[in-house]
């Protein structure tokens, strides 16, 4: 059998990646590969391979176990090595039933940012409220689209309020629901905005 649970650790500073795979031999290849060609998915993975070199990295087969243990075991030993802690190590968040990442908001928050800084888009933006007037600036789409739901100007999703947002600070066409015509948002969720850089 060749499924299981693998650890990628530094040698220079004990950090670790757990990870899972249903071909164990499979993954670790491919691990390397991206790291080396520097185009892995995980940046901050990815920043201390071409820190310490490949050479600093070790791959382990740390549990093999059957397909329907995967999920519940990578979570078991994310949180026995606090793999995402940042001090600790490199995952960025836990897996879910439908093999995704489930992050928490702080590293949510990091990613919206980086992606913005990243992408050569805006640093900060402000949603202005059309009835109070009141001016809110946000450094990430996560913090907006969390003070626009907690404050009840919507009911929608997290995700989607988050490419609302992004869609109408970029003058993006929104489908406005009639005849499916787009049009470019003046306002968005009862708030006007602005992009701030």
């Amino acid at each position: 059998m060749n499924c299981g649970i693998y650890k990628i650790e530094n040698n220079k500073n004990n950090k670790i990646y757990i990870g899972s795979s249903i071909n164990l031999n499979n993954r670790e290849y491919k691990h390397f590969w991206m790291l080396n060609k520097n185009i892995h998915d995980n940046n901050y993975l990815q920043n201390s391979f071409n820190k310490f070199g490949e050479e600093s990295f070790n791959f382990e087969v740390i549990e093999v176990c059957p397909f329907e243990s995967l999920i519940v075991k990578e979570n078991y030993y994310i949180s026995k090595y606090k793999s995402n802690e940042p001090e600790f190590g490199y995952n960025l968040a836990t897996v879910n039933d439908f093999r995704r990442n489930t992050y928490n908001e702080e590293v949510k928050v990091k990613l919206s940012k980086y992606n913005l800084e990243k992408n050569n888009n805006f640093n900060k933006f402000s949603l202005i409220n059309i009835e109070t007037n009141e001016e809110f600036i946000f450094e990430s789409l996560v913090e907006g689209a969390n003070y626009l739901i907690k404050n009840g100007f919507t009911k929608g999703s997290a995700r989607n309020v988050r490419m609302k947002i992004s869609n109408s600070l970029r003058g993006i066409k929104l489908n406005n629901g009639k005849n499916n015509t787009g049009s470019i948002r003046k306002t968005c969720y009862k708030h006007k905005f602005k992009i701030i850089n």
